[in-house]
């Protein structure tokens, strides 16, 4: 990079991190980069190694001054989010829904056995066998119900 050309980035590095402002690569430094980062009238001069860089998006200067102000306020956090009742009352409720699904399918599987649309837990249905079927998958299978 040209030291006299002014260039505006946003600057992404491994870790997560990210900066902006005015780049310009120093001879001095060898493999480093120079971000001038603005504070707000002044400058905060950062220098990065080029292997700690991921990724560099040249953009305006207000886009990078956009970038470089600080948005991340600290938030005091006393109370949990979810409360202890609230927690249980959500438990309590899926385990009522739980139940009804169980009670439900027992009686789906009632119905269907009642008219022999499922073979019963202690019999094996003689029209189900062939050469290709094994009598022993479909009494696994009816006990499964």
């Amino acid at each position: 990079m040209d030291t006299q050309q002014e260039m505006w980035a946003v600057i992404q590095l491994m870790g997560h991190a990210e900066t902006a402002g005015r780049i310009s690569k120093p001879s001095e430094w060898g493999g480093l980069i120079r971000v001038d980062v603005p504070v707000g009238d002044s400058y905060s001069t950062e220098f990065l190694s080029m292997g700690a860089i991921y990724k560099v998006k040249l953009v305006s200067e207000e886009i990078a001054r956009a970038y470089a102000a600080p948005s991340r306020e600290v938030v005091a956090y006393d109370t949990p989010i979810v409360t202890r009742e609230q927690h249980e009352m959500v438990v309590n409720e899926l385990r009522r829904t739980n139940n009804n699904m169980a009670y439900r399918i027992s009686q789906l599987e009632r119905r269907l056995t009642a008219t022999l649309a499922l073979p019963l837990n202690e019999e094996v249905t003689e029209d189900v066998s062939g050469p290709e079927v094994d009598n022993s998958m479909w009494a696994q299978l009816s006990l499964s119900f």
